[in-house]
């Protein structure tokens, strides 16, 4: 696909976006109508860089995936995962971390939060990852306030960033997250228009009312796209499931 293509069918969704995709063994692509720097809100999008802190935090032995948390310790929240309707009210750190990627649990998430805190996140992204423009503001299903800094944003940059600091990990590492980004269940953006099983994509959606984004990786490519404040979403919808059918499906696969 042609650069002017993907232009065209981001420019018919509007708002701001952000496209990249990078096949292994080839130039990477990049196509947006803002910069490299500029600020999109994350949605669940910002799981994976918090996903990234937990592990940062556990290396240097101040948390254990094996230590148990208590979700009766944090305010249960709805939108995305279903724990807060869970009889079992302790589980091991790892499964909480598991469903905060693969059902975007916010209950979770907030735990996972509340564990590590806002500073350790927010200091880790910028001084140990060099996520500089990467901002953890508030707790899931909390009111964004923009105007004082109490939301969760990225930029493209450092969504490209996040690539190579799972490539610095252990292998343990690595085969942590990729556990739990293959258990994404949202399937509504690359994958909405790819049918059967043949493609396996890590990967974490994250969406609002004017933001939708997915980010993550198959074997064979980078690819992510980022969109916040689109005045339309069935456009966006439309061009999620061209671009991900045209970068995650080889041509030798038969899916259709």
């Amino acid at each position: 696909m042609e650069i002017d293509q993907i232009k065209q069918l981001c420019e018919a969704f509007g708002g701001s976006w952000f496209f990249y995709v990078e096949k292994f063994g080839q130039q990477p692509l990049m196509v947006t109508n803002r910069t490299a720097d500029s600020r999109f809100q994350t949605a669940s999008v910002i799981k994976v860089p918090i996903l990234l802190a937990w592990l940062e935090a556990e290396r240097r032995g101040l948390v254990s995936s094996d230590e148990l948390c208590n979700l009766d310790d944090e305010t249960k929240v709805e939108g995305s995962g279903f724990s807060y309707l869970m009889r079992a009210r302790q589980l091991p750190y790892a499964d909480v971390l598991m469903m905060m990627i693969a059902t975007s649990d916010n209950t979770c998430t907030n735990a996972v939060i509340s564990r590590l805190g806002f500073d350790f996140i927010n200091t880790t992204f910028r001084d140990i990852f060099d996520l500089q423009g990467t901002h953890l503001g508030r707790k899931m299903m909390t009111r964004p306030q923009p105007e004082k800094g109490i939301d969760n944003w990225t930029t493209g940059a450092d969504m490209i960033h996040c690539y190579q600091l799972i490539q610095q990990l252990t292998e343990d590492e690595r085969n942590f997250v990729a556990e739990r980004l293959k258990m994404c269940q949202a399937s509504d953006l690359f994958l909405r228009d790819i049918r059967g099983d043949g493609v396996i994509f890590y990967h974490k959606t994250g969406g609002l009312r004017n933001v939708m984004n997915d980010w993550g990786y198959s074997d064979d490519c980078w690819l992510f796209m980022l969109t916040n404040d689109f005045s339309d979403y069935q456009k966006v919808y439309k061009a999620f499931g061209i671009l991900g059918k045209t970068f995650l499906v080889s041509k030798k696969d038969d899916i259709e």
